[in-house]
């Protein structure tokens, strides 16, 4: 079992030199083997994120990415990362964030939603994850008000604590909804000092990390949120102008500010994280449409018409995609493709598919494996090299 210790050193080194930490969002096995490579190559921390969704525990049946459980998750990375720069952390954990429905079909009341949420906690504590993100904000779309959120975040956290029997768990903490804006200092300020208050008097650590908005937020192959634009929201200073007095506030509170869906963002926004000084940063759908995308180019590249047809079929008619569209979306087929193509790698009938793709590839001297890992690799430099991991 590692201790925060080291984790917190890992972090260090890289803030030393103002670099971002970047959290990989684990959506297949290729992403989380290159991500593994890239964080050894570099000698530097990389955090693997998955949501409950993307990896749960056995007892709820695991996750849709590779299959993996968080046990078995768990073991398939600290045996693959042998320089220990891997930083495993939960991402989303709290109630309706696995699944919103129990299996009679029916809504999944407020104690069973925090009974699964915790259950699943338990398993991470005891499957050495170094981070925890425990996030309720869920509950706002199944009646909890914001006060609720912080009590449940309250109630998560005294749970893991009374768990983790001597071994040090760090905490990101998050209670609002993602947003295309960033908060505004007076009232992410006003948050922070009453969560952090009320941790304090209940005797639980404060987090390491706490999740504000900077202005990303992704829908269907874009970020749509204002980082990334020059022009002001209406009423709202640009983010350029507001992250800085975001950062400072956290710095005052003695917490680290973790940006979330940094996807798509262009490079000179990229660079800005470092400038900034922006701690950490999450990044997942971009990664995944890379994979697809170059699943697909070879696909056509090899006039394999019949895999193409099958994939299509099967991710359309599942719709995965629709929780990513825009109001009035104009997303073609071939978006709806790139945008949830990976929720489906583990189907047996595409599973099957895609190796039956690279044998007949192969036959065509076209390096299936080879040219897919090429294009996840390439995803996550653009990232690494923005974010500080290269002198």
């Amino acid at each position: 079992m590692r201790n925060s210790d080291y984790t917190k050193s890992l972090f260090k080194e890289l803030r030393d030199r103002r670099g971002t930490l970047l959290g990989v969002g684990p959506m297949s096995l290729r992403i989380v083997e290159e991500t593994i490579k890239l964080a050894n190559e570099t000698k530097k921390p990389i955090a693997l994120i998955p949501s409950r969704r993307q990896v749960e525990c056995s007892g709820f049946g695991g996750g849709y990415a590779n299959n993996w459980s968080t046990e078995s998750f768990s073991k398939f990375v600290r045996e693959a990362d042998r320089g220990g720069y891997i930083l495993l952390s939960r991402d989303h954990s709290g109630p309706w964030q696995f699944r919103t429905k129990n299996k009679q079909g029916s809504s999944l009341t407020y104690k069973e939603a925090m009974e699964e949420a915790k259950a699943s906690l338990r398993v991470d504590i005891e499957s050495d994850f170094d981070l925890i993100h425990l996030d309720p904000s869920q509950g706002l779309e199944f009646q909890r008000s914001e006060q609720d959120v912080i009590n449940d975040i309250l109630d998560l956290n005294e749970f893991c604590c009374g768990l983790k029997g001597g071994r040090e768990v760090i905490y990101e903490l998050g209670a609002d909804e993602q947003s295309m804006i960033p908060d505004l200092p007076s009232i992410a300020e006003e948050k922070l000092s009453l969560i952090l208050e009320r941790l304090k008097g209940m005797n639980l650590p404060s987090p390491m990390f706490y999740v504000l908005q900077t202005g990303t937020k992704v829908k269907e192959l874009r970020n749509i949120g204002s980082f990334a634009t020059r022009i002001p929201v209406r009423d709202m200073l640009p983010a350029a102008f507001q992250i800085p007095e975001i950062l400072k506030i956290c710095q005052s509170y003695g917490v680290y500010l973790k940006e979330h869906n940094a996807d798509y963002l262009p490079e000179d926004s990229l660079s800005w994280h470092k400038r900034l000084g922006i701690p950490a940063a999450n990044v997942a759908p971009e990664f995944a449409v890379a994979e697809t995308r170059a699943i697909i180019d070879l696909a056509k590249q090899g006039k394999q018409d019949w895999f193409l047809e099958l994939f299509y079929g099967l991710v359309l008619k599942e719709g995965k995609w629709q929780k990513w569209m825009m109001p009035n979306s104009k997303a073609t087929d071939e978006e709806k493709i790139l945008i949830a193509g990976h929720y489906h790698y583990s189907n047996p009938e595409i599973s099957e598919a895609i190796d039956k793709l690279s044998v007949e590839l192969k036959v065509q001297s076209i390096q299936f494996d080879t040219e897919i890992r090429r294009s996840v690799r390439k995803s996550i430099l653009r990232f690494l090299k923005q974010f500080g991991y290269y002198d």
